[in-house]
């Protein structure tokens, strides 16, 4: 059963390249640290960011959760061994999807740059 869906588009370059920099606190609080050591091996670890940043946006608005409730870095979108995106929770956004029963986050993240796109789809899953 789906919960919630969401989608985000989003203009890369209003994603500053001065904002990825290891020492920019936006860092620390839009992505976890394995999402900025995957992003370290990317030859366009600007793309990379923006896809991952409305990617998080999709999977908040799948929530439809109030704004201040989840932290974008409680979301985590790596590319498992075949390179597809996957979403882990954690902290909040793990216990706020616990408790409306959700049991995965589908989640598909393109770009045509300088557009990027991001669908999520949260969905509990029957037993």
């Amino acid at each position: 059963m789906i919960l919630g869906i969401g989608t985000d588009i989003l203009n890369a370059h209003q994603l500053a390249e001065s904002s990825l920099s290891p020492s920019d606190p936006f860092l620390k609080k839009t992505y976890t640290e394995r999402e900025i050591a995957e992003a370290m091996t990317r030859l366009d670890a600007h793309s990379y960011y923006a896809t991952r940043f409305a990617g998080k946006e999709a999977v908040f608005k799948a929530f439809g959760a109030h704004p201040d409730s989840i932290r974008l870095n409680e979301i985590e979108i790596l590319g498992d061994d075949t390179g597809a995106p996957r979403v882990t929770l954690h902290g909040n956004a793990r216990r706020t999807a616990e408790s409306i029963g959700a049991t995965h986050v589908h989640i598909s993240l393109s770009y045509d740059l300088p557009f990027v796109i991001a669908f999520a789809v949260m969905e509990k899953r029957d037993s």
